[in-house]
């Protein structure tokens, strides 16, 4: 896919980072998906280090303003793949799918089996990852590591106050059930 009219101008700034300078407007999304919200855009003429890519040629980068306890792949913001631009040297990253809530975890997190924190963990979520949510209930989220940077076929329960929730970002329906409030 190319951008219409637009000359994007690539080379090697430092270990791993490129460059990218924007003869035109271009669409900033806030995940590597179409359907994803627009977060900005990048203005004619503006610079931007592009710092990790998709294995789907989606291209990321540090916006450089706080976003509350963004970790892993949703701390970077999203332009879309470019055909005729090689990125190979950037880091492939793991990319979050739309319409996917998603539990975002500061510290390493177990999943138990069921809502009982006695019972022996079938897995554990690493810090700064995060894992596909399919039902939030009081104080429990079930979450789904298939949709998930480790993508493991384990599905299971995790305490709610150890994690942050980014919530999908498009018109398509989360598959996320609600039974209660957390």
């Amino acid at each position: 896919m190319k951008y219409s009219g637009i000359l994007l101008m690539f080379y090697l700034a430092a270990a791993s980072a490129f460059v990218l300078t924007a003869e035109e407007s271009l669409a900033v999304y806030t995940r590597p998906c179409s359907l994803s919200g627009v977060w900005s855009a990048i203005d004619e003429g503006e610079t931007v280090n592009l710092e990790v890519r998709t294995i789907s040629g989606w291209l990321g980068f540090d916006p450089g303003v706080a976003q509350a306890a963004n970790t892993c792949s949703f701390r970077y913001r999203w332009l879309k793949p470019v055909s005729g631009i090689s990125a190979d040297s950037l880091p492939l990253v793991w990319p979050p799918d739309c319409g996917v809530t998603y539990a975002m975890t500061p510290a390493d997190t177990p999943v138990y089996p069921d809502r009982d924190t006695t019972l022996a963990p079938v897995a554990v979520i690493s810090a700064n990852s995060a894992a596909a949510v399919t039902e939030l209930q009081t104080f429990w989220i079930k979450v789904d590591l298939t949709n998930s940077p480790v993508e493991q076929d384990i599905q299971g329960w995790i305490l709610s106050e150890s994690v942050s929730l980014n919530w999908n970002s498009d018109s398509t329906q989360s598959g996320v059930r609600e039974d209660q409030d957390i």
